[in-house]
């Protein structure tokens, strides 16, 4: 075994300092990060394990991250190659949003269902041949993706279900929870924090679309006050309304102490709303003491034909396009898990049939692991 570490220690130096040119080559290519990457952990896992481990290894979550790029591909979302990380499995970037949750599940899915497609030929391999590689190959390729499917986020399982109900992810987390307290891993802890962030960042929508319509409210105020401006004969009333009404907004104490979440939102909602009140009021007071010094200028030197204020039509715009990312991200929070019953009872069928068929090699993996 020293002698089979201390060659992979060797061949990896002699990459690293021969064959630098190979690394640059990877870089120009559109695979060149997937299989880079790939390289190093399944010299990082054969150097643990053994190299039939880390192929197999290395050919189950391969073929497990393949699975959603091609569900990606299909919905026409662009997506990053895949990177490997030792002891993480791998990943892949949504470049695009999926736009709803059933989207999202069924990138999810694809990772799962072709993981457990990667397996089953080894299941004839190990009746025809009975070596025990194939026994490892099935039950390493059941265990990773009926983990995976778990209902937490950001694992897949946690993806798929979304379309469900999100309330799902509580569960997943509590089985998570008694899996990290039997068998403490440093990945679980890992996903168990990112799942927990995950389900409360959900939990809190409600309170986060109170916020976001109000800013909404603001904003198009905002458009209403300077869409007047150019039509003033005096500025001088519109002046002294929008000091007071600073003033007024500067002059309301900030309620202080820690809000409890759920319980104390209202609180916390008061907070921020005197929050945005100064901002825009600040915002307003600003632009329209800027527009007031702002030279008035005519097409062709007419009178009657003023330039539109560049100062009002720059204001517009940048607050237009505030509107509406903030309208995106309402949209987003009251539709994006919104789904017909017909898609949810497809998707609760497909979750439950596969992890039903995971479960089954998994066991007869077990069952084969201890007759060998």
């Amino acid at each position: 075994m020293n002698k089979t570490r201390s060659a992979l220690v060797i061949l990896g130096v002699f990459l690293l300092t021969k064959l630098k040119w190979v690394v640059g080559l990877l870089k120009f290519s559109k695979f060149g990060t997937t299989l880079l990457s790939m390289l190093i952990s399944l010299w990082v896992y054969a150097w643990m394990y053994g190299w039939k481990f880390a192929a197999a290894l290395v050919y189950l979550i391969f073929v497990h991250e393949m699975g959603h790029v091609i569900a990606a591909k299909r919905k026409g979302i662009k997506v990053s190659p895949a990177v490997f990380i030792p002891f993480a499995g791998a990943f892949i970037a949504i470049k695009d949003q999926p736009r709803d949750a059933a989207t999202e599940a069924y990138l999810a899915y694809g990772g799962p269902l072709a993981g457990m497609l990667a397996f089953l030929p080894a299941l004839p391999l190990y009746w025809w041949t009975h070596d025990p590689f194939w026994v490892l190959v099935i039950y390493l390729g059941a265990l990773l993706n009926l983990f995976n499917l778990l209902p937490v986020s950001p694992l897949d399982g946690g993806r798929v279900v979304s379309v469900l109900s999100t309330k799902i992810w509580l569960i997943g987390l509590l089985a998570l929870g008694f899996m990290m307290f039997v068998s403490p891993s440093p990945m679980i802890v890992i996903i168990f924090i990112f799942g927990a962030m995950t389900w409360w960042s959900r939990a809190r929508e409600g309170y986060r679309q109170r916020v976001l319509r109000y800013e909404k409210e603001k904003l198009e105020g905002v458009l209403q006050e300077i869409a007047h401006w150019p039509q003033l004969d005096s500025s001088i009333e519109t002046r002294e309304r929008l000091s007071a009404e600073k003033q007024k907004a500067f002059a309301i104490p900030v309620p202080k102490g820690f809000a409890i979440p759920f319980l104390q939102d209202d609180k916390r909602f008061v907070r921020e709303r005197i929050a945005m009140d100064k901002e825009y009021a600040e915002r307003i007071w600003e632009l329209f003491r800027k527009w007031e010094h702002e030279p008035v200028l005519f097409v062709d030197g007419d009178p009657s034909r003023p330039v539109p204020s560049p100062l009002l039509t720059e204001a517009e715009q940048s607050t237009r396009q505030q509107l509406a990312r903030v309208e995106e991200q309402l949209h987003r929070l009251t539709t994006y898990y919104e789904a017909p019953a017909s898609t949810k009872w497809k998707v609760l069928i497909a979750y439950l049939a596969l992890a039903g068929v995971l479960s089954a090699f998994f066991v007869y993996g077990q069952h084969l692991l201890g007759v060998r």
